[in-house]
């Protein structure tokens, strides 16, 4: 009674059903892993300095790591009291096809402190801020994420 498949026709029907279920799984793993690079926009970010003291010549040296979902924007700042100035900004691109696309995104830069920076500051503490942000996805805006270090301006 239940010896096999009832006409000949089915076998082929079978086995574009498994085909289509593979392919279905394979998919909703794919947007899982999308949905969580949308969400976590930066992997990482780093801050370094070539000492605690500021002066003409000193190094600030940044490094990101972005999911490759969209555009990371960096932007590092010098900050004393209320006045604070744009010393670097750095965009990182995503990768053409983001949502399939899990490779991570990455760059590094470093800004050279000139004494005419300096020279809008005054001696003293200040902090040195970067900041990475993300772009809006399922039009939720990530938070960005921030590096500070607390440095002393010495100008020469």
């Amino acid at each position: 009674m239940f010896d096999g498949l009832p006409t000949r026709g089915a076998r082929p029907l079978v086995v574009l059903k498994r085909a289509a279920l593979a392919l279905l799984a394979l998919c909703a793993v794919t947007a899982a892993a999308s949905g969580y690079r949308a969400y976590y926009q930066v992997r990482s970010l780093a801050l370094h300095l070539s000492g605690p003291a500021l002066r003409g010549g000193s190094v600030i040296r940044f490094e990101v790591s972005g999911s490759g979902r969209t555009t990371v924007d960096v932007r590092v700042e010098l900050i004393q009291g209320g006045h604070s100035e744009t010393l670097a900004e750095r965009r990182l691109p995503g990768n053409g096809w983001a949502a399939f696309d899990p490779r991570p995104t990455g760059a590094s830069h470093s800004v050279a402190v000139t004494p005419e920076h300096l020279a809008r500051f005054r001696d003293g503490a200040a902090k040195v801020r970067a900041t990475a942000t993300g772009r809006p996805q399922w039009t939720r805006l990530p938070p960005p994420t921030v590096r500070e270090t607390e440095v002393e301006i010495l100008r020469d």
